[in-house]
């Protein structure tokens, strides 16, 4: 399987039409503009949501490896508790699945506008729980991820010239730019594909 956030972020806005095929796939907290083709998981009732369920109460209405495709467009800052979140995801998604996530980037004014965001986000912030970061020595949770992607904003190139500049850039010096350039020139998301790893 290709990644797909680009094919879900596309370069003319979010994906009219199912793009999965037979897949299986979970919008997490999906309110009213659901994934096309996805089941949707939310504590509120809107169009398109199939499933009502307080997302921090475990575990979620679903069996063990349900899911090829587990989709959080802006749905992870809301979570009480991401150590538990991210295992129950790792525990309804099959092997090989893919999880999209997308959420503010920690100095955007939108990772603030919202009162209920409980958690905010830099270009590490997911390393706990994916292979090769460094960051396995702590074992609060065991569940482990690969990163098949990760982008500052939506996972397609700019069309301006001075910004696809900036954003190589932040790609390539994450570290630099989550700590200094980004005081100036804030991004308004992140974006990570995980594959799961069981």
């Amino acid at each position: 399987m290709n990644a797909l956030a680009p094919q879900i972020y596309t370069p003319k806005g979010f994906v009219k039409e199912n793009i999965f095929g037979l897949k299986k796939v979970l919008d997490v907290g999906c309110g009213g503009r659901k994934l096309p083709g996805a089941v949707g998981i939310d504590i509120v009732k809107s169009p398109g949501v199939d499933i009502l369920h307080d997302l921090s109460k475990f575990p979620w209405p679903f069996k063990d490896n349900e899911f090829d495709v587990v989709f959080l467009n802006h749905s992870l800052e809301h979570m009480d508790d991401l150590l538990k979140t991210m295992s129950e995801i790792h525990r309804i998604a099959r092997p090989g699945a893919h999880i999209i996530v997308q959420v503010p980037y920690f100095r955007s004014t939108d990772a603030y506008a919202d009162p209920t965001h409980r958690h905010f986000f830099t270009s590490r912030s997911m390393d706990y729980f994916i292979e090769g970061t460094g960051c396995a020595e702590y074992q609060y949770v065991s569940v482990r991820f690969k990163q098949i992607g990760f982008w500052y904003g939506w996972p397609q190139p700019s069309r301006n010239p001075l910004r696809q500049l900036v954003k190589a850039f932040m790609h390539y010096y994450p570290r630099f730019y989550d700590q200094y350039v980004s005081l100036i020139l804030p991004t308004e998301c992140l974006t990570w594909e995980l594959e799961v790893v069981k």
